[in-house]
């Protein structure tokens, strides 16, 4: 490789025009690259929602949900499916297919639209579009990946309107002008439903005065001036008014949604992208906008409020890890200073930084990689790696140049001297990350572009210590330097002790591996987890109510929660949806029960806030609120916000539903109040009693009723099932119309008797026994499958740091259960994903090991000085593990990336060392002196390099600062790393390179050296 250095020395000028620019090329690759959370991923989830209208859980089970799921199993069963569940409940099914992570999710989709095209449904399902034109099809496949399930920006459309005119306003004037902003997909909005008047007709009084839902319908005024005009309304029975048999109030339907930002009443807008675009650049084009339409809107009291912007956290996140970046650069440079106490060779080596960075940068432009918190924590961690191979080449220059040699003498010379270990080094450092294709799962997914990126950086540095660093020292270093005389206070203080390890080697080894051992007895104390989260700080809190209540009642209890999180310093603001949103998460939670007895509070808290502690507090808060025990606090890490795989998920499955049952219910009870575990809920498909009321076309033909009165029957059962709006009814209050809603009151019956007495029909009514058939049944609440199987689920969060003492707390409970037969009980969520990631990355570990090894012995022509110089891994534990101790983090993926990046880092310190003491003993040195003389030689550069990598990473091992958690645990581990195996190497290297001598060719001494002979400096 030292040729490099020859070629480019030929015509420095036309070196450094090449590199001027190519920096200038990088510098314009660097404002096309896309910014964006996280890498480009396609996420191998997809869903399939189905309405199948008044259909009972076990119908839909039967003729939806286990058709499309035997379709799925049967088409990818052995491939590349991993699982597929399914939830059945009152008229909809929703089943979810997880893939293996590169599965072509394209191609999955048209498949999976055809095959359903080809199932028989009901046809109740196939013609449901037909009546409800917002639904284009049904079944609906879902894709699901970050695009979809997180809004690039959410507005607020707040003010002193009515909400339906609030609504006008957005539908009018702000919807179509965001749609317009290029790169947005999609505009929706949730909420602004216009406020209803809601007649709650009581069964028992309908039955006590013999009054029919026609008969109310067919009573009412075309329009009413207050609420108490519609309460006044006779019944044409003896002196019966609606109010004596009815509630009336006013409020949202009771499938409406209800949206408040900040506790005020609101309507939500969301702003969704397509896949192609800048995340940032769309994200400030429809802010930009939305403030331009507030500006336009004519109406002072209107306000549009940004709720939530993705791009505020990436720019926020990228100006951390940028300033980090320049912080731990200086750092270095600050090093190289001071131990080379040369401007003119600092700035030289400092040169390798930006120029490594932007042909990093302009090499990630070509192959396609964004600008994330990934790749952007890969080139801030990789700031102090870029310089060392300069630092090398430099040190070498410097050190000939005071020697005496002439410039172009020791820039060649010292290349060929170092190029071969630098060049060794660098490609065992990118060569360690080629395992990560072969990891797979989301971590696989995530982190070869993370790798991509150091590896870029890295090559851009060698060939620029190879090439442009030799150029430039000919400008900055001048043509010679004053002799060094007198050795520094680190090679006096180093050279004793190197002395006395080799004096006494047994012991030596013994220390190192008595620490080595040590340190992995720490992994107990240090405890494992996942991921940590990427996103900004926010608390998501889930309101459960009982199925069946009133949106208004949900409503008051929301508000309840808001006025806990009022005047709460440490929140920037918080967004409640009262209801069923028509979002793929509101289907699914419509499947699970949900709808008017659900909402949800997304809070944002500061940046500076302390997360998980102000989630404790507000999990303590809600206690007091009556119905406390169905809200659920959990953070953004904990309920999975960006990849899924954040809490325990534990599957029951089985064949017998009473089994299940028993088990899912003991090993609830077993997890209530187990430490790190919180917001525990069980979904058990239940089987509870159920009215079933069904029209009987036999009983209605005996009564041989005409086609009108058949038709009003048939409309009148509707309406006492379900309810709707009274078409032509309405009510003006304040100046304001309001249409007039009707509630079924089938929910509201007690027992068979009332149901049958209740009468259907005007004006000649007929008891509903006469027309139906009724019956009190053991129903499922809803039907959950797993694999085809009939299943449970239990979840929660995990609050703690240590995921995997959790994990492991859980699996005993699961171990100490009472014998089921027939009933299997698996572990999912994060600790399937753990398993699986700690197992492909301890294998990728060793993987990449033994290419750094083959990767030596290539380059070394040599299997003996490989295995000495392998050595220096195991020492690299010591720190790291020490390192994640004392800063209180755990071994996560980051922290295992920390030990495959450690794996190629701390071999170039020991390679350097075995490489000189080679040239020494070549030249005729004996191995004592060659080690002794060779760790003289190379400690300041192996210091200057561990030094300038370990400064370069502090700040980001602070873990101060938005997206910065990530880069923090792995710079721990680094630094930790890289401290330990440098010291331990200076002492433990050379010890088994003097133990193994005697296996070693013996090279002719060429010379007669003593241990006097003059050092090389």
């Amino acid at each position: 490789m030292w040729h490099l250095t020859r070629l480019a020395l030929r015509s420095r000028l036309v070196t450094l025009a090449i590199v001027v620019l190519l920096a200038g090329v990088s510098i314009w690759a660097i404002f096309g690259l896309k910014m964006e959370l996280i890498p480009d991923i396609e996420f191998p989830y997809t869903t399939v929602i189905t309405v199948y209208p008044q259909a009972s859980p076990d119908e839909v089970a039967s003729r939806v949900s286990t058709p499309i799921e035997e379709f799925i199993w049967e088409r990818w069963e052995g491939k590349s499916l991993k699982h597929v569940t399914s939830t059945s409940a009152d008229s909809i099914s929703v089943i979810f297919a997880e893939f293996e992570f590169g599965t072509n999710m394209d191609k999955v989709t048209d498949t999976l639209r055809q095959g359903i095209g080809e199932l028989e449904l009901p046809p109740e399902v196939l013609s449901f579009p037909q009546t409800n034109p917002d639904i284009g099809e049904n079944p609906r496949v879902i894709p699901i990946n970050l695009t979809t399930m997180m809004p690039l920006v959410t507005l607020s459309l707040s003010g002193d309107l009515p909400p339906d005119q609030l609504k006008e306003i957005a539908d009018t004037q702000i919807v179509p002008a965001l749609r317009e902003v290029k790169g947005v997909l999609s505009v929706e909005t949730e909420g602004g439903e216009r406020e209803q008047v809601i007649i709650a007709p009581d069964p028992e009084k309908m039955n006590q005065y013999n009054i029919s839902m026609s008969q109310i319908i067919s009573r009412l005024a075309p329009e009413y001036a207050s609420l108490a005009g519609i309460e006044d309304t006779p019944l044409g029975t003896d002196d019966v008014v609606l109010g004596q048999i009815a509630e009336v109030g006013q409020g949202p339907a009771p499938m409406a949604v209800v949206t408040r930002t900040d506790g005020q009443p609101s309507l939500t807008i969301n702003v969704v992208k397509d896949d192609t675009s800048n995340t940032v650049k769309v994200a400030n084009a429809v802010v930009a906008k939305a403030n331009e339409i507030g500006r336009g809107l004519g109406n002072d009291n209107v306000e549009i409020t940004v709720v939530s912007d993705q791009s505020d956290f990436i720019e926020s996140s990228i100006a951390t890890l940028v300033e980090k970046a320049v912080v731990g650069g200086a750092l270095a440079i600050a090093v190289v200073f001071l131990f080379l106490m040369a401007v003119r060779a600092s700035l030289v080596t400092a040169i390798s930084i930006p120029l490594s960075m932007l042909f990093g940068f302009l090499a990630m432009r070509l192959s396609g990689i964004t600008i994330n918190i990934l790749t952007l924590s890969a080139m801030s961690i990789a700031v102090g790696r870029l310089i060392d191979d300069s630092i090398v080449m430099v040190e070498v220059i410097y050190r000939r140049l005071q020697k005496g040699e002439d410039f172009r003498e020791a820039a060649i010379g010292g290349a060929k001297e170092v190029a071969t270990p630098i060049t060794t080094a660098t490609l065992a450092t990118v060569a360690i990350f080629l395992p990560l294709m072969f990891v797979g799962g989301i971590v696989g997914e995530m982190f070869i572009p993370f790798a991509l990126t150091v590896t870029f950086a890295m090559l851009a540095s060698l060939l620029v210590a190879l090439m442009v660093v030799p150029t430039l020292s000919r400008f900055l270093v001048g043509g010679k330097a004053k002799a060094k005389v007198k050795a520094s206070w680190y090679e006096k203080a180093y050279t004793p002790v190197l002395k006395w390890a080799l004096g006494h080697r047994a012991l030596t080894l013994a220390i190192a591996g008595v620490l080595f051992v040590g340190s992995l007895g720490l992994l107990p104390m240090i405890g494992t987890s996942f991921m940590s989260g990427m996103s900004e700080k926010m608390l998501i809190v889930d309101i459960q109510m009982q199925p069946g209540t009133d949106i208004r009642v949900t409503s008051e209890v929301a508000a309840q929660v808001e006025a806990l999180l009022n005047g709460n310093k440490e929140i920037k603001d918080y967004f409640t949806t009262i209801g069923t949103s028509t979002s793929l998460t509101g289907a699914i939670g419509a499947a699970s029960g949900g709808g008017s007895n659900t909402a949800q509070i997304n809070v944002y808290l500061d940046s500076g806030a302390n997360m998980d502690k102000e989630a404790e507090a507000l999990r303590l808060a809600v206690q007091e609120i009556a119905g406390g025990e169905g809200i659920a606090v959990s953070t953004s890490a904990s309920g999975g916000a960006e990849m899924g795989f954040s809490g325990v998920d534990i599957s029951i499955q089985g064949e017998d539903p009473d089994a299940i049952a028993r088990t899912t219910g003991e090993l609830y009870t077993g997890l209530q109040g187990l430490d790190g575990l919180a917001n525990l809920e069980s979904e058990l498909t239940m089987v509870v009693p159920k009215l079933d009321i069904a029209m009987s076309p036999s009983k209605m033909a005996e009564l041989g009723l005409s086609q009108a009165q058949l038709e009003q029957l048939q409309q009148d059962f509707y309406f006492l099932m379900m309810g709707d709006n009274v078409r032509g009814v309405e009510a003006n209050i304040n100046g304001s119309n309001h249409p007039v809603f009707i509630k079924g009151v089938a929910q509201g019956l007690t027992g068979v008797e009332e149901a049958e007495t209740l009468r259907i029909g005007w004006p000649d009514s007929v008891a509903l026994t006469d027309v139906a058939d009724v019956a009190l049944l053991q129903r499922p609440t809803h039907i959950s499958h797993t694999d085809l199987r009939l299943s449970a689920t239990i979840s929660g969060a995990v609050t703690a740091k240590n995921v995997g003492a959790v994990n492991q707390a859980v699996q005993k409970k699961i171990d100490s259960l009472s014998p089921h037969d027939g009933v299997e009980v698996k572990m999912g969520g994060v600790a399937e994903e753990m398993s699986s990631t700690f197992s492909r990355m301890g294998i990728a570990i060793i993987a990449a090991i033994g290419i750094s090894f083959l990767i030596l012995v290539l380059m070394m022509r040599s299997i003996l000085n490989p295995l000495i110089i392998m050595v220096s891994l195991p020492l690299a534990s010591v720190g790291a593990l020490l390192g994640l101790l004392i800063s209180g983090y755990t071994l996560g993926v980051s922290g295992m990336m920390g030990v495959l990046m450690l794996v190629g880092i701390v071999l170039t310190n020991a390679i350097v060392l075995i490489a000189v003491v080679e040239q020494l003993r070549k030249g005729g040195m004996s191995t004592y002196n060659a080690l002794v003389q060779g760790g003289q030689t190379r400690l300041r550069p192996i210091l200057m390099t561990a030094l300038t990598t370990i400064f370069a990473m502090v700040p980001l091992a602070l873990g101060v600062g938005a997206g910065t958690i990530i880069a923090a645990e792995l710079a721990v581990v680094v630094i930790g790393g890289l401290f330990s195996s440098t010291l331990l190497t200076l002492v433990v290297i050379p010890v088994l390179y003097s133990l193994t001598d005697r296996f070693r060719r013996r090279v002719p001494v060429k010379a007669d050296v003593t241990t006097d002979t003059p050092r090389v400096v």
